[in-house]
């Protein structure tokens, strides 16, 4: 699938269809978006079977995830795989399962109208101070307050914004 495609419902459905390539998507996201296919196949045995699991189990999923799942995922492009280190690494497609999903991953705020209040708070300490009635601490309030705001700003769009916890939802009963 060539990466400027956008993914198709039935592509989605398809791939989502598997528990097992539900929960790799989780473990992958689970794992900050890249995961060692042992690790993962670890993962994914532990989920399925409730228990702890032997050297053996583990192989066979690893297996499996080697041989379909991963190149399905792939395949549509929700996944990187490096043969070379063994990862398996999660890419942006899963935001087009979201979108398809109905699933919000974007920060629902209206950073523009907090951005264009605190402009209009500084422009009346500005005035007030040139017409001498307020002091410069308004001034270092508002300054903080514009500093906390682009704090929170990055948190929710570059920190918050890879976290996709509709994958969690995918594979919850």
């Amino acid at each position: 699938m060539n990466s400027t495609e956008e993914l198709t419902k039935d592509e989605v459905f398809e791939v989502l269809s598997s528990s097992r390539r539900r929960q790799i998507l989780y473990h992958l996201h689970r794992r900050g978006g890249r995961a060692d296919l042992r690790a993962l196949a670890r993962d994914t045995a532990t989920d399925e079977t409730d228990e702890p699991v032997d050297s053996d189990v583990v192989k066979r999923f690893y297996i499996s995830l080697y041989q379909t799942h991963i190149p399905k995922l792939e395949q549509v492009g929700l996944v990187r795989y490096d043969g070379d280190e063994k990862t398996v690494t999660l890419t942006d497609r899963v935001e087009d399962v979201a979108r398809i999903l109905n699933e919000d991953v974007e920060p629902d705020r209206q950073w523009a109208v907090y951005y264009g209040a605190l402009a209009l708070v500084g422009v009346a300490i500005g005035v007030a101070q040139l017409l001498s009635a307020v002091s410069a601490l308004p001034s270092l309030v508002f300054a903080g307050s514009v500093m906390s705001l682009a704090a929170f700003q990055y948190y929710e769009t570059a920190v918050k914004r890879g976290e996709y916890t509709f994958l969690e939802r995918l594979v919850s009963d």
